[in-house]
């Protein structure tokens, strides 16, 4: 099992339901807000395995209608170093 977190040089901050994410010290600052700021939580909070239930249990949606959605948005956050 693995678990996500920010990517190194990545700085958090939360305010409600909105994630601000940047690479320290020039950014640029990436706003994560709604759907997108549930994922990252869910991505940073439990096994990465499960992130796609966790996220349907949220929003009372099917994990087979959420799954390309969601496998996709991580990989993205992945794939831009925001998470590793």
């Amino acid at each position: 099992m693995t678990r996500l977190r920010p990517g190194t040089g990545v700085a958090i901050t939360e305010d409600a339901d909105t994630v601000y994410a940047a690479y320290l010290p020039g950014g640029p600052i990436v706003v994560l807000d709604g759907i997108a700021a549930l994922i990252w939580a869910e991505a940073c909070g439990g096994e990465r395995e499960t992130i796609i239930e966790r996220v349907a249990e949220a929003t009372d949606a099917a994990p087979e209608v959420i799954r390309a959605d969601v496998d996709a948005f991580v990989a993205d956050l992945m794939a831009r170093g925001l998470l590793q």
